[in-house]
């Protein structure tokens, strides 16, 4: 009877710790204001706390604006927080990583003449797979 008990604690423990690390629409907001300080500011006034897709769609337009100034470390810091997102966010989180962000710099990304081979190998990973399946399912 014990180790039924404590079987079920742990698996408790186990779950609460799983859904701990999930990113959520609430928590986007705040992990972008940790990862990008200097943009608290902007990301207040311009980002809606409300529409996880608008505060997205804010990231990614910061991201491009990144990209047209030639700064490519905190372009790879933008994708490896969205590589986060992607990998540990809720659905809903997920699916406006894959839809705003992905959908708005995939283009970007293959168009850029700035810095182009670098740009190309810093767009990696899941970002790089789900901008993929984008362009192969695109007229489906």
């Amino acid at each position: 009877m014990n180790a039924t008990i404590s079987v079920l604690n742990l698996k408790a423990e186990l779950t609460l710790k799983t859904k701990k690390n999930v990113i959520n629409e609430n928590g986007v907001l705040d992990l972008l204001g940790n990862e990008f300080p200097s943009t608290n500011e902007l990301l207040e006034r311009k980002a809606d706390s409300t529409n996880v897709y608008k505060t997205i769609q804010y990231f990614a337009d910061f991201t491009k604006q990144l990209i047209q100034n030639g700064n490519l470390k905190e372009v790879k810091h933008c994708f490896n927080v969205a590589e986060k997102m992607l990998e540990n966010g809720n659905n809903t989180v997920k699916n406006a990583i894959e839809n705003v962000y992905v959908y708005s710099l995939g283009t970007v990304v293959a168009l850029s003449s700035l810095k182009t081979n670098q740009l190309k190998k810093i767009f990696n990973g899941s970002l790089r797979k789900e901008y993929n399946k984008q362009v192969c399912t695109h007229g489906i």
